[in-house]
């Protein structure tokens, strides 16, 4: 009859300080976890203090979408959740491998991928600057940009170098590139170009390039957030931010 009851009656749980009540078969949905192993007293943080009253040395304010999981099969989180690495490693503690898996999974999810491009004109040349929070889309983008110079010497003779360069790298996040016409030392002046895969065209004009930026970067499932213009010193900065959507 005791053994019955110990599965019949609630339990009281007081984690970090805070009292929460449910049925041991709760605690049982996941036979491997540290919470199953309860009632066995073989889990040294977690201390029976009453008849049927346990003491769990966690963060208490966390447990509750831990319990509610248990009793529902889903991880219900507020939307302006953001304590995913607190919630992991209490996840982790109590060996909810089934769990775990679903906050990846929504962490994931609330981590929206952002990029931001900006461009800056000066006279006949136009410098852009492209920043991203995923390594890979910096990284796969910049695969895609290629720099070709020709350089004129004078009105009847010119040399050109059409070697490719990519873009620079100033680092994980960002690269930077321009294009135009720019003077130089010797009287003459250099054309940059831009091509970006896989348009096959290499472009001059700063308003070509930044078209199909834009429009490669909408294909790619970006979605324009905002754009602004930034007077800075001299310059004028123009910022688009895309977010990536699901």
């Amino acid at each position: 009859m005791a053994e019955q009851e110990q599965y019949v009656l609630p339990l009281k749980l007081n984690v970090g300080g805070r009292i929460f009540e449910t049925f041991p078969d709760t605690l049982e949905r996941v036979p491997s976890s540290k919470l199953s192993r309860l009632l066995t007293g073989s889990v040294p943080s977690m201390q029976q203090i009453g008849s049927r009253e346990y003491f769990i040395d966690r963060d208490g304010s966390l447990f509750g979408y831990i319990l509610e999981f248990l009793r529902t099969s889903e991880l219900l989180l507020p939307s302006d959740f953001c304590d995913y690495n607190l919630l992991v490693k209490e996840v982790e503690f109590y060996e909810l491998d089934s769990v775990l898996y679903v906050l990846e999974k929504l962490q994931k999810k609330s981590m929206a991928e952002i990029l931001e491009m900006r461009c800056i004109r000066k006279e006949t040349t136009a410098f852009f600057r492209i920043f991203g929070s995923s390594l890979e889309t910096v990284d796969e983008l910049s695969s895609r940009i290629s720099i070709y110079m020709e350089r004129k010497m004078g009105p009847w003779a010119s040399v050109q170098n059409m070697s490719p360069t990519p873009p620079r790298n100033l680092s994980f996040h960002d690269l930077i590139f321009q294009c135009g016409a720019n003077p130089d030392e010797n009287g003459g002046h250099v054309n940059v170009y831009v091509q970006i895969a896989p348009e096959q065209k290499k472009i001059l004009s700063d308003f070509n390039v930044l078209g199909i930026l834009l429009n490669c970067l909408i294909l790619d499932g970006f979605q324009l957030q905002s754009s602004r213009t930034v007077n800075y010193q001299e310059d004028t900065v123009e910022c688009y931010t895309f977010k990536l959507i699901d």
